[in-house]
């Protein structure tokens, strides 16, 4: 691979592609960080499952780990805090997706006071990552561009930024063809905390359909939107008597993110997810599904 011709037949790199390969190649050198690669779980709607981590490995990255055990947290914060402030509380928003979250703020702002104020599955796996992985430095691959400002306000102790940088599929596989990288010989599995039904979090209606609300919430006092309007409809008046808003802002959920190379129509597109959720469901993760030790010591809270 040659990191230094940032032009092929037209193309220029960004700057956040030039970062990463100058990342990598620092990565490379005798005393140089070494990098870790988060992906979102809709990273299966533009590129295979197997070949993944082996091409990431290939290209530079030292671990290569995805968001499931991080939506996991993310799912126990929410569920502990309705289930404490459901009698004082009206409603509760989910915080997950940063698009949604600047959206309520700027045309709904009498919402604002409802949004959860926890991590994202990007925020509580950047902290899980960094405490297993103090050394590394943490790159993002994310199905959207609101990750990347989201990205910069998750800092650490010292005021330095917890993920490096945030790359999107079409920038990463751009990157992939320009450096025509072949697959590693390693196993495809990720460097992993957890592997389960979280999976399915980048579909529309995914944290609903992995929240445990059983003994919180009832089915119809939950609503699930994807697309701009279908939140805008959410807060009418008919949805009063909703308790929770599982928001998404894409269309189809995070696999209609504009970071999304494919042009595959989201029915597809989501049956890759689903197809790889049960493909990954019976691997084996060796013990390390989603023990204690990982989270111990780490706030999942946050300002919004």
């Amino acid at each position: 691979m040659d990191f230094g011709l940032p032009n092929f037949f037209g193309f220029a790199y960004s700057p956040d592609q030039l970062k990463l390969l100058s990342l990598i190649k620092e990565s490379n050198k005798r005393n140089g960080k070494k990098l870790v690669l988060m992906s979102a779980p809709a990273f299966v709607v533009d590129f295979d499952y197997k070949p993944f981590v082996p091409l990431m490995k290939a290209l530079g990255f030292d671990k290569v780990t995805e968001l499931t055990f991080g939506a996991k947290i993310t799912n126990q914060q929410y569920h502990k805090y309705i289930k404490s402030n459901k009698s004082a509380q009206e409603k509760f928003i989910s915080s997950v997706c940063p698009a949604s979250v600047e959206l309520i703020k700027n045309q709904f702002p009498e919402m604002k006071k409802y949004l959860l104020p926890f991590d994202s599955p990007m925020g509580a796996m950047s902290k899980i990552v960094k405490k297993s992985y103090p050394k590394h430095k943490i790159i993002f691959l994310a199905p959207c561009n609101a990750k990347k400002i989201e990205a910069s306000k998750y800092l650490d102790k010292k005021g330095k930024r917890l993920i490096e940088l945030v790359l999107t599929f079409s920038e990463m596989k751009q990157i992939l063809a320009k450096e025509k990288v072949i697959p590693a010989q390693v196993s495809h599995g990720f460097d992993s905390f957890f592997n389960d039904y979280t999976k399915i979090y980048p579909l529309a209606g995914g944290l609903c359909g992995t929240m445990n609300t059983a003994g919180i919430l009832e089915k119809n006092e939950m609503i699930s939107c994807d697309g701009y309007e279908s939140i805008k409809r959410a807060f009418r008046k008919k949805n009063s008597k909703k308790i929770f808003f599982d928001l998404l802002f894409c269309t189809g959920g995070c696999i209609g993110g504009p970071g999304v190379a494919t042009k595959l129509p989201i029915f597809l597109r989501k049956q890759r997810v689903l197809n790889y959720t049960k493909i990954a469901a019976k691997e084996s993760m060796k013990g390390k599904q989603g023990i204690t030790k990982y989270t111990k010591g780490i706030s999942f809270s946050r300002e919004l």
